[in-house]
């Protein structure tokens, strides 16, 4: 399908240009990834919107939780939230959430793991864990319902979901029924067919995605971590039921259409939502975008739906 024409006119209109982040500091880049909650605009009112601090491996890990109707114990959603493992941001994923948390009628718990270069691999995989395994045993605290719970995440978040999933004990893992993840940034090989088509000219290029996973793996980015790399990491089957929302036009498709695949052979049950037209960034595109609004419309609803058994 062809590019959609409001992102499209999006990117020709972007003031930078195509950018460079090998020649920007971190703070550069962690500004330059702020620029979406310009895109994203103000978000949905909820009755509850607070700020957690949730026990970690090395000190507290930022959490928010977003309510839609505090006086029912509803299905608890664990979202990781994205940013290239550089510039994860419970501010710049806000907008996006609450629309997640209204319109899957769930109680959205976002995470933010400890950022890299600062805190490489593996010390935001650990604080995700804990986050989901304190997300258990304290969603009566959270307004949720704790034997309805799944996990997601968005871009570098969806690898820290997967990773931290992996990581927890099979009695853990068994009591979240969905992993939910948009875009998510599984893998670090730069060659697969969707970096090759999609490497220049989109939101997210290979040469920012390949400095992203080097910020986060340092010297292992040329022989990879298994377990930072979920796409070819062994363990799938323990997985829970697998929502992926796709973007047609992303360097980051082929891995997560792979993590897709592995999950469906070995007998999880997995829906892909394909994201026609799309390229990464597309969760944040709601005003600028009809496509986007309804793509990310349909994931909500369809989180709601699957964590209810329906």
């Amino acid at each position: 399908m062809a590019l959609d024409p409001h992102i499209k006119q999006f990117i020709a209109d972007a003031p930078e240009g195509e950018v460079d982040f090998g020649t920007f500091t971190v703070d550069q880049v962690r500004t330059a990834v702020d620029g979406w909650l310009d895109v994203a605009g103000a978000g949905a009112p909820l009755p509850e919107v607070r700020d957690l601090s949730i026990p970690g491996p090395a000190g507290p890990v930022a959490a928010r939780l977003y309510h839609p109707d505090p006086e029912q114990a509803l299905p608890l959603l664990v979202f990781v939230v994205g940013g290239g493992f550089v510039a994860n941001s419970l501010e710049v994923e806000d907008t996006p959430v609450r629309q997640l948390a209204l319109l899957s009628e769930c109680a959205v718990l976002a995470v933010r793991a400890r950022n890299a270069p600062e805190h490489p691999y593996p010390a935001p995989i650990l604080d995700t864990a804990a986050a989901l395994e304190w997300a258990l045993g304290h969603a009566r605290e959270l307004g949720a319902d704790p034997d309805t719970a799944g996990v997601g995440g968005h871009s570098s978040g969806g690898a820290l979901a997967v990773s931290a999933l992996l990581r927890l004990p099979p009695h853990l893992v068994s009591r979240f029924s969905l992993l939910a993840l948009v875009t998510p940034s599984l893998g670090a090989d730069f060659r697969t067919l969707s970096y090759e088509r999609y490497a220049d000219g989109y939101p997210l290029t290979r040469t920012n995605a390949t400095w992203f996973w080097r910020q986060y793996l340092g010297d292992r980015l040329d022989t990879p971590p298994v377990d930072a790399t979920p796409s070819v990491a062994p363990g799938v089957e323990r997985l829970p039921a697998g929502l992926f929302s796709l973007a047609e036009y992303d360097v980051l498709h082929d891995e997560a259409a792979l993590l897709a695949k592995r999950m469906d052979e070995a007998g999880v049950p997995v829906t892909v939502l394909p994201g026609q037209g799309l390229t990464h960034g597309f969760f944040y595109m709601d005003r600028l975008s009809p496509a986007a609004a309804s793509a990310n419309q349909r994931f909500a609803r369809r989180v709601g739906r699957l964590l209810r058994g329906s």
